[in-house]
């Protein structure tokens, strides 16, 4: 939906600086996914907003997989990397309290995740292209997991934001976030993911890192992409302008084992970032229905004057 509109996944990744992400089987979630039925408790959309007031924002999600059962359910928690296992669902608001709270308790002990995470929206009742688009993904995703033998659970996830980019998924434990990855993509996005690095085509960006930062990273993560540079790279002087501009610079580290020659690569890059206004879709529910969002643009790589 907005390949047409042209709006820029770089910076576009859920932000929140807690990720809860509990089982439960889809066939009861419901359109919000923290309402679900089967027995799930209730009342966890208002506590998740008030401690988010507390500890920075909280986001809480639901993951299932195939023949998922709900008498006990685990519950994964990142950027601590810790799983509470075959907890009752009665006691997931008391975990949770107790985590939050007083850290890890001899009540409800935890044990940290030892296999990498990836999760893709396919919350068909939040939005058609996420059951459409998502549920492709993840099927074929497990199939190349598998496949290759790589050792990466994969999950299927209640909303994860901006669907209008689906399929829509995040990778755990680093938090990257990806948005219109198509199946035949899988393979070369693995085999970034072996290597470490980012796969820049469909990177919307870092979820732990806040507005301007993850737009700066990412975009910058684009760039190199598209020019194939195998480096790595940091953020310094990230300034505001106005409302509507920013610029920062990118130090650039070159890769000595790479070998690729990399003398076309500069030690640092000045960017320019601009709003701009989008009309898409609000969802594939609404596809009639034009919303005008603003987005931070990549404006110019130009050194000026006043920037140096």
């Amino acid at each position: 939906m907005t390949r047409q509109s042209g709006e820029p996944l770089a910076g576009t990744a859920p932000f929140a600086r807690h990720f809860v992400f509990i089982s439960w089987p889809k066939k009861y979630w419901q359109y919000e996914a923290l309402e679900a039925k089967g027995g799930f408790p209730q009342g966890l959309k208002k506590w998740m907003k008030e401690q988010s007031k507390v500890n920075g924002k909280i986001s809480i999600r639901l993951v299932s997989h195939s023949g998922l059962n709900h008498d006990k359910v685990d519950i994964f928690i990142y950027p601590e990397k810790l799983c509470y296992s075959k907890v009752l669902p009665e006691d997931i608001p008391a975990v949770l309290e107790s985590h939050f709270r007083y850290g890890d308790t001899t009540s409800f002990s935890a044990a940290e995740i030892e296999q990498d995470q990836i999760l893709i929206c396919t919350h068909g009742r939040h939005d058609k292209c996420c059951a459409k688009f998502g549920q492709e993904l993840a099927d074929k995703m497990r199939y190349h997991v598998l496949k290759q033998k790589t050792s990466i659970e994969v999950w299927e996830s209640s909303h994860l934001g901006g669907h209008r980019f689906a399929p829509t998924m995040l990778d755990f434990p680093t938090g990257l976030a990806y948005g219109r990855l198509t199946p035949d993509e899988i393979p070369n996005f693995l085999a970034s993911r072996k290597e470490g690095l980012v796969y820049g085509p469909a990177y919307r960006g870092t979820v732990f890192l806040s507005e301007l930062e993850q737009v700066a990273e990412a975009n910058v993560q684009h760039y190199c992409s598209m020019r194939n540079w195998p480096c790595q790279f940091q953020i310094q002087n990230l300034e505001k302008i106005s409302e509507e501009k920013f610029r920062c610079i990118a130090m650039f580290r070159k890769s000595e084992s790479s070998i690729n020659p990399q003398n076309n690569i500069p030690d640092e890059l000045p960017f320019t970032f601009k709003l701009k206004g989008f009309e898409s879709p609000s969802g594939c529910d609404e596809l009639e229905v034009r919303k005008l969002r603003k987005c931070w643009e990549l404006e110019s790589t130009i050194p000026s004057n006043n920037f140096l």
